[in-house]
């Protein structure tokens, strides 16, 4: 049996010509639409511009022809124009945005002449296989856009992907208890105080990790929990399961089936039994098709604001448009009041006021605590400082020390510094620093002559250790052929080698900063309606209450759960004004988020369903017998106030405790009878006399105690913030607020408190761990470094306490960031344990004073 010929093997194939629509010859079809692409991309271009349009495409086209992949190029155009052409939101990411031909056929959003992006980062004429083009859809939309795939090219050609899973510790820890037959509650308590570290160093973690002291004191003496470490260990990284892959879709011609196992998906749509590392050997054509929660959630926004706005002139108000160039709004905001959104100018000042400001929750790849502490440090102020900022901000960078000096040089800190003048060229965008790979290539280019496309092949060699010898000695051996001396090869190469597999591909980079800007462009001019999507597709890192307060430090109104106004989506609503009276100012209308009913706790999709479908309802009988809701679901809406308007309009001024005392003692209703209404027909309104005929007799429930419900039904504190209940306690501790740490000095010593919202062990330079918590008090969000020694203080609070007090010292981190290094932590809800005050100073439980 011959692998080639029999199989196919290493020979790319892909869906027949007349399947992807076209009749002519491939790379002729591809030179059209490219062509066609030119004039709706660049309708205006000077002469120089357009010749350097011209030379590049030219070399992307002959490379592409060379290789016979134009076929390829035209599926990924034909999937791409298939999921805009159903309404979803689509972007190319990855290296295929370093792409002239991808930018022209729509496939991506970034032009790549515009961030002098290299075509030989994505693909060169020494590749034999397939290159990498990742499409981000909307997530909400990704299994429709699957199903779509096969119905547009026929199941005969299409199969998902599948992906080994291995174990972990956590999964390594409980499927070894059980088999094991330890009880669940052991395991379950080992295996939720693992965090973040391989199974088989288990037991090095049991030995260094302070928060895993009460962990390794019970396996000390225990011979199963001994054993159960020494399985964990030895599980590691072995497959468990096969599974669907997040995001890769495979595609052939019609005989995709006999060159590949499938099996059925959780999707319900056959997956292969291969996963990403048959692809190339096995010829096959994979597509990344990923969902995204940002895309999602930028859709939704763009919704909400078509349909509050339903005009242009409505929309170029209400998001402070600049008024375009015949005065009636920018062109990006259609006459429907609708926003194209990648038509939206990437140089809006506002934009960028914002990203500098650091208020920068829920915005794309830019709200974890490091990284507004980085755009605070960076201020971008265009739209290539966003790619750096988010190419900075990756492991490599980080542990080889490129930030401090970028910043330094960029803000005339201390002077740039070139390693040879004729490398000024390719680092001057960041001030001498090494960030990019297409800076890598183009330094491999300079030193030796090799051309980019060889160039990259070296790159890939950085970091092998096999292979790294001998990328030296060629480095070496070219550069000296060309007059370099020494002492700059030395410098140079030291540069190369340090950054080995590190740094990041800037068109990662530049496809990442589109929906970065985007998202931060909706929160600048349309916040309501941006929160209200992050909302409902919770895309980010941070739990929906630390976007609540969000919300709350911008003024817009969280409008509380209303069994007819409130629906199965997050809906931003007008609020009325209101008119002054003695003593209170006048209110002007404004834009609120109401809540939805689908966030509570225990309602089904099915009761779901049915109350949203019945909407209004004029009583509770009505709610009864229409919507068909049980007694815990009355309850569960009437513990969050969503009856307090029904309340309102019968007048009897019945509190919730009344109505859930009422819902609790009331028997079953009988199942109403299901009519159909006679046609012209209206409804009788007959009023609420269950709620009128309700006496007052039990207090309002306490802003505490709804709080905590909301908590519980919720997970939200709308009425108001958790921490504020602490407020006696924290002001006797002196605690400081969040929005009051900007106004401290560097390294003032200071007490903190919130709600734990996030945290972060990521990959340090130095080796070793840091821990990042970030603290939600209401007024803003503290972030708090944990180093070796304030670990060990915190022991096994580190990981498993969400009400926090933290004592630190303040870190200036730019003109508008602040952080805190911690030094001791305590349980808020342990008050035996934290310290008081005393004499101006703090003293510890256990202190003699």
């Amino acid at each position: 049996m011959d692998p080639v010929t029999d199989m196919g093997w290493k020979q790319p194939v892909v869906p027949e010509a007349s399947v992807i629509g076209i009749t002519s010859e491939p790379m002729a079809e591809l030179v059209g639409r490219c062509e066609a692409g030119i004039s709706r991309r660049f309708p205006a271009l000077d002469a120089g511009a357009g010749a350097r349009l011209r030379n590049r495409l030219a070399h992307e086209l002959g490379i592409i022809e060379r290789l016979g992949f134009a076929s390829y190029f035209l599926t990924v155009a034909e999937v791409s124009a298939m999921i805009t052409g159903m309404g979803v939101r689509a972007a190319a990411r990855g290296s295929g945005a370093s792409s002239l031909v991808n930018y022209l056929l729509g496939v991506s959003h970034v032009n790549p002449l515009a961030h002098d992006l290299i075509f030989e980062r994505f693909l060169s004429q020494d590749r034999s296989t397939l290159p990498d083009i990742d499409i981000d859809v909307e997530s909400a939309q990704r299994h429709n856009v699957y199903h779509r795939i096969f119905e547009r090219f026929g199941a005969e050609r299409v199969t998902l992907m599948s992906m080994q899973n291995g174990y972990r510790a956590r999964g390594a820890v409980r499927d070894a208890g059980m088999a094991l037959g330890l009880a669940e509650e052991d395991i379950g308590a080992v295996a939720k105080q693992l965090w973040r570290f391989s199974a088989r160093k288990f037991r090095e973690a049991l030995a260094e990790k302070p928060e895993l002291r009460e962990v390794a004191e019970r396996v000390e003496g225990n011979r199963q929990l001994d054993l159960l470490v020494d399985l964990t260990e030895r599980l590691d990284r072995l497959p468990r399961h096969i599974s669907m892959h997040p995001c890769g879709v495979i595609l052939g011609d019609a005989s995709l089936l006999d060159r590949t196992p499938v099996q059925p998906s959780g999707l319900g749509l056959p997956m292969s039994q291969f996963d990403k590392h048959d692809m190339d050997p096995m010829g096959m054509l994979k597509l990344d098709v990923l969902g995204v929660r940002m895309q999602s959630a930028m859709a939704y926004a763009l919704q909400e604001v078509r349909r509050l706005h339903p005009t242009k002139a409505d929309t170029v108000a209400a998001g402070a448009h600049p008024p375009g160039p015949d005065g009636q709004g920018p062109d990006y905001v259609r006459e429907d009041g609708s926003i194209e959104l990648d038509a939206v100018p990437l140089d809006d000042a506002p934009t960028y006021d914002l990203i500098c400001s650091t208020y920068t929750l829920g915005c794309f790849q830019i709200e974890s605590p490091g990284q507004r502490e980085l755009i605070g440090k960076l201020a971008p102020r265009e739209f290539n400082d966003l790619i750096i900022d988010i190419s900075l901000f990756r492991p490599g960078p980080m542990k080889s020390d490129m930030v401090r000096p970028f910043l330094e040089h960029r803000h005339g800190w201390s002077p740039e510094v070139y390693p040879h003048e004729a490398l000024r060229p390719v680092l001057a965008e960041t001030h001498g620093v090494t960030v990019f790979h297409e800076q890598v290539l183009r330094t491999f280019d300079v030193f030796t002559g090799c051309g980019l496309a060889k160039a990259d092949e070296l790159r890939r060699l950085l970091g092998n250790e096999d292979a790294e010898s001998s990328v030296e000695d060629y480095f070496r051996t070219e550069a000296g052929k060309r007059g370099y001396g020494a002492e700059v090869i030395d410098k140079v190469w030291g540069t190369l080698k340090a950054f080995g597999s590190f740094g990041f591909c800037k068109a990662h980079g530049a496809a990442f900063a589109v929906p970065t800007y985007q998202s931060a462009w909706l929160k600048a001019h349309h916040p309501e309606a941006f929160l209200a999507g992050i909302f409902e597709h919770d895309p980010g890192m941070y739990p929906r209450r630390l976007l609540v307060a969000e919300a709350r430090r911008m003024g817009i109104p969280i409008l509380p759960l209303d069994i007819n106004r409130s629906g199965a989506q997050y809906r931003v609503e007008r609020v009325p004004a209101v008119p002054a009276t003695p003593g209170h100012p006048a209110r002007p209308e404004k834009l609120g988020i109401r809540l939805s009913l689908a966030g509570i706790y225990g309602l089904s999709a099915a009761e779901l369903r049915r109350i949203t479908a019945g909407q209004p309802y004029d009583s509770l009988a009505d709610l009864r017998a229409r919507a068909r809701v049980g007694r815990k679901t009355l309850q569960r809406l009437a513990s969050l106030g969503a009856f307090d308007s029904l309340a309102r309009d019968a007048g009897t001024g019945a509190s919730r405790a009344d109505l859930l005392h009422h819902l609790d003692a009331a028997p079953p209703r009988p199942a109403a009878r299901k009519y159909d209404p006679i046609p012209g027909q209206l409804a009788l309104p007959l009023g609420d006399t269950e709620l009128e005929n309700l006496h007052p007799a039990l207090p309002e429930p306490t802003l505490r105690e709804k709080v905590r419900t909301e908590l519980d039904l919720l997970s939200v504190d709308v009425s108001a913030h958790l921490i504020d209940s602490y407020g006696p306690l924290l002001a006797e501790l002196g605690v400081t607020k969040a929005r009051d740490l900007m106004e401290l000095r560097n390294g003032s010593e200071v007490l903190v408190a919130g709600i734990r919202v996030a945290t972060q062990t990521p990959p340090m330079r130095g080796g070793r761990r840091v821990v990042f918590i970030s603290l939600d008090d209401g007024t803003g969000c503290v972030d708090c470094t944990f180093f070796t020694e304030a670990q060990e203080k915190t022991g096994p609070l580190l990981f498993g306490t969400q009400l926090m007090l933290i004592r630190g010292l303040t870190r200036r981190t730019g003109p508008r960031g602040i952080s805190m290094q911690a030094l001791e932590a305590w349980d808020l809800n342990d008050t035996s344990s934290l310290p008081r005050p005393q004499r101006g100073r703090l003293v510890g439980p256990n202190s003699s004073g």
